[in-house]
């Protein structure tokens, strides 16, 4: 599909939407929801390439095997890993697969970014999957930067010992291109790397009014009754 403005010229921002729409749309069906396209996974997650394709045009919005390789291609998230005819999901799966990705060992360091309102909680329990199956971690600081900002325009980033906490037991996955998973991470394991200046005055205190955030992006503080 090429799509052109009024005066002639290809639109590349559009096509940049398209292709982040329909990478968003096989994320959702291959980790969350595949019978919302009609298709079924392995045990492993796999799915079948053509049956994506039918799925797409029951959606109302065909496209060519072609344009399907070139949305996998142009994810910068390494979202999804292709064998042949079929596709799966690396990571952030939340429906439960019937086998385990096969565990590995990892680097010694390994990096995850998160939001500063999780902080306290994830030094206190450490990583853990939460709605997902398992935890997502980075091989380097700028890509759990890139992760962590998707929730938070300053994210924290957390440096692992991730050999230490191998060897205490903890199951890492590698799932290809320098993305790893693992299972829940205690806290003696992680160390604050990078936070933003911020951090303390961002933190809630006992008995402080929530702060209500419009979508504007500003932020609008409880007014005392001074009556």
């Amino acid at each position: 599909m090429r799509l052109y403005n009024w005066a002639g010229k290809l639109r590349v921002p559009m096509i940049n939407d398209l292709l982040h729409q329909r990478s968003k749309q096989i994320t959702f069906w291959l980790r969350h929801k595949p019978e919302r396209a009609g298709i079924s996974l392995s045990g492993e997650g796999w799915a079948d390439i053509p049956e994506l394709l039918e799925a797409f045009v029951r959606a109302e919005d065909p496209l060519t095997r072609e344009e399907f390789d070139n949305v996998v291609r142009l994810d910068q998230k390494k979202r999804f890993e292709v064998d042949g005819d079929r596709i799966r999901a690396r990571y952030g799966h939340s429906l439960e697969l019937d086998v385990k990705p096969h565990p590995g060992k990892p680097p010694a360091v390994i990096y995850h970014g998160t939001s500063k309102r999780y902080i306290s909680r994830i030094m206190e329990k450490g990583l853990l999957p939460v709605k997902r199956q398992y935890v997502h971690l980075s091989p380097d600081k700028q890509d759990a930067r890139s992760v962590g900002t998707r929730r938070d325009q300053e994210p924290v980033i957390l440096q692992i010992a991730a050999h230490e906490a191998y060897d205490a037991g903890v199951q890492f996955y590698p799932r290809g291109k320098g993305v790893w998973m693992s299972d829940a991470i205690p806290p003696e394991f992680l160390q604050v790397l990078e936070e933003p200046a911020n951090l303390d005055s961002d933190r809630k205190t006992p008995g402080e009014p929530r702060r209500r955030r419009p979508k504007g992006g500003f932020t609008i503080n409880p007014v005392k009754n001074n009556r």
